[in-house]
């Protein structure tokens, strides 16, 4: 193998184990619409912003990026993830919430 070829197959290694590593969830303060203020996990993930929040005895939400400010919405009542009305859009007011268009049901992250 010659220095080159060393050399890519090392960093493609690294990079693979960058990608496996799992990302831990973080506590967090979450609001949604239908919930109210109560504490949760927060799990990012996709490299994008997209996210998980979660908590017991609530469902699990996930905004999923799409694009610029904007993403799709879900959430998981412990059968799967349900698609949400949407998309949902960044606020401005708030960066750490997200609206669906479609509803106005909301999902912060703090």
């Amino acid at each position: 193998m010659t220095r080159h070829t060393m050399l890519l197959a090392a960093l493609a290694a690294g990079a693979f184990s960058l990608a496996v590593v799992p990302v831990e969830a973080k506590p967090a303060r979450c609001y949604s619409t239908d919930e109210g203020d109560y504490a949760c996990d927060f799990k990012q993930f996709g490299g994008d912003g997209s996210f998980t929040v979660s908590a017991p005895l609530r469902p699990t939400y996930t905004i999923s990026i799409t694009g610029r400010d904007e993403a799709d919405g879900f959430s998981d009542y412990g059968n799967g993830n349900i698609p949400l009305p949407g998309p949902f859009y960044r606020s401005s007011s708030d960066r750490a919430c997200w609206i669906s268009d479609a509803t106005a049901f909301e999902v912060c992250a703090y």
